[in-house]
């Protein structure tokens, strides 16, 4: 590697809980399933809706109409799991490709309130703020795109952004899909990996895994 400059693995602080990975057939590379236990919602738990507040009737009313059991997409060619952070996938030829793949999923989400922070511009605050912590305080978002889509049925959020950190330029494409869990993907370069096409494709790839 002499003479090449090593690059740092750039990925989104998010907080997470344990996922559960298998691996199925190839297509490009290996398809990955995220999820989380989840307990069956009965009869019982709907007509007692009406005694919940707050949260815990928002969860019992996302799983009464959702029943996802996790999300699943495919993983670009030569991607490998980064043995010291679940749910993270690394380029095999880093640190020339500093790219990577990276999932959360975590408790349910409000897509509204998400909408309106992207709205009001709370989020990207936030993740500016993290992305300081980080990586220094030069680091700054220069672009910061969302659109409003969805995944299977379920309320996602497809996020655009750069962001600069010294000499480096980061491009991320972000998924965040509200629906039992919140599901988060997120896929990073370095402006020169060119693996932006390779994400697209991915990101196309992801589906939501309902209960039979």
């Amino acid at each position: 590697m002499s003479g090449k400059k090593k690059k740092a693995v750039f990925a989104v602080t998010a907080v997470g809980t344990a996922a559960v990975i298998t691996f199925a057939g190839a297509f490009l590379g290996r398809s990955v399933f995220a999820a989380e236990e989840r307990v069956t919602v009965t009869q019982e738990n709907r007509d007692a809706l009406h005694a919940l507040t707050g949260m815990e009737a928002f969860r019992v009313y996302k799983n009464g109409v959702y029943k996802d059991t996790g999300c699943s997409f495919i993983l670009p060619a030569g991607y490998t799991p980064d043995e010291s952070r679940r749910g993270m996938y690394v380029s095999t030829r880093y640190p020339v490709d500093s790219s990577n793949i990276y999932y959360t999923v975590s408790e349910s989400m409000d897509t509204q309130a998400l909408r309106e922070a992207f709205l009001s511009g709370k989020y990207k605050e936030t993740a500016e703020r993290k992305f300081k912590e980080a990586y220094g305080s030069d680091a700054v978002i220069t672009v910061f795109e969302t659109e409003n889509t969805q995944v299977d049925g379920c309320p996602a959020c497809k996020i655009r952004l750069s962001f600069q950190a010294g000499d480096r330029t980061v491009e991320q494409l972000i998924y965040m899909i509200a629906a039992d869990k919140t599901y988060t993907i997120t896929w990073s370069q370095s402006s020169d990996d060119e693996r932006m096409e390779d994400f697209e494709r991915s990101a196309q790839s992801v589906h939501m895994i309902f209960e039979q």
